[in-house]
Order: structure tokens, then C-alpha cells, then sequence
């Protein structure tokens, strides 16, 4: 069976897609196909959720094994779309910042009986997808952003040596 899914951003209205995945495909393979669309890098980690009809979370598909006993825990490299999913109109959220709590929003549009597919594709793509990180959408708008180094302030030390330093000379005097 193939699963026709609709993902769109509401941070980039004019960005959407649609992916087809087989019923045997793990959602690791659907995190692979968003990820190769909208040219994201793999170091971020990622999660699905199973949505209700208001969007809310219901059950988290991770993309780590999180080694949690006892509960229903859904790793993406071991849970079969089919797994989840059984009817049309279901939804999904695909966190891809959890900092910012950035994610697309997923609906699965059709599911084709009889049919089968090797890969995920993707059928069709409109507009631009949303930078993975927030910084990088900033200064695409053209806001200039501090380099990581510059945001603290360590004062006027060097290096840690000098901290030592102070804290024995702190430690004699008592």
C-alpha cells in the first residue's frame, strides 16, 4: 500500500510538498526524504509526532533510542508507517528545531491499496522550504546575527589559568 502525505510550513506559506511512502517504509525513511527536500542537514536531530485533529501530540516517533522501559516507544528506524497509520486525514508534526519548536505540518492525503513502492518521492514541490536553523532564516531577511564567540562576555580573562590563579590566592588568604 502507498501513502500520499501532504507537508507544509506555516512559517513559509508558499512552501509545500507532497512525498509518497510505502505502508513498509519506517518513518526513518520519511525523515531522509524531508530532509533531502528541503536540504537539511543530518545533525539536527528530529522527531514525528502522531497528531490529533486540533494538532496536538499523541505519540512521539524519536529519532534516538531513548532507552525508555515499560512505555510504548517508537523509534523511527524501527516503526513501519503502517505501523501508525491506517486512514486518510490523519496528521503528523515533523519537529525539525526543537529549540524553537519549528516543525511542518503533515496530512496524509490518500493511501493507494494493491500498489507498492521501493523509494519514497516526492510528487511535487512548491516555494521554498524554511531554514533548519532560525539564525540562518535571520540573515537570509538580512538581520545580522552574532557569531556564536561574540555572545559572552568573559571579561578580561585569557584563559582558564588565570581563574586558578585568582581562586588560590583566595583560598591563602582564609
Amino acid at each position: 500500500m502507498v501513502f500520499l502525505f501532504k507537508i507544509t510550513s506555516i512559517e513559509k506559506p508558499g512552501f509545500s510538498f507532497q512525498a509518497e511512502l510505502d505502508g513498509q517504509h519506517t518513518f526513518a525513511d520519511f525523515h531522509q526524504c524531508i530532509q533531502r527536500v528541503c536540504r537539511f542537514s543530518p545533525d539536527q536531530l528530529a522527531s514525528f509526532f502522531v497528531a490529533g485533529t486540533n494538532w496536538g501530540r499523541q505519540i512521539e516517533i524519536t529519532q534516538l533510542d531513548m532507552g525508555i522501559a515499560g512505555s510504548a516507544n517508537y523509534i523511527m528506524s524501527k516503526t513501519h508507517i503502517k505501523d501508525l497509520l491506517n486512514c486518510e486525514q490523519q496528521r503528523l508534526l515533523y519537529v525539525f528545531d526543537f529549540f524553537q519548536d519549528r516543525l511542518f505540518y503533515i496530512e496524509l492525503m490518500q493511501i493507494s491499496m494493491g500498489k507498492n513502492l521501493l523509494e519514497p518521492s516526492v510528487t511535487a514541490i512548491f516555494g521554498d522550504a524554511p531554514a533548519q536553523i532560525l539564525e540562518e532564516d535571520l540573515q537570509e531577511q538580512g538581520y545580522e546575527t552574532q557569531a556564536q564567540e561574540e555572545r559572552y562576555d568573559y571579561g578580561d580573562l585569557d584563559d582558564y589559568t588565570e581563574i586558578f590563579g585568582e581562586m588560590e590566592d583566595l583560598m591563602e588568604g582564609t
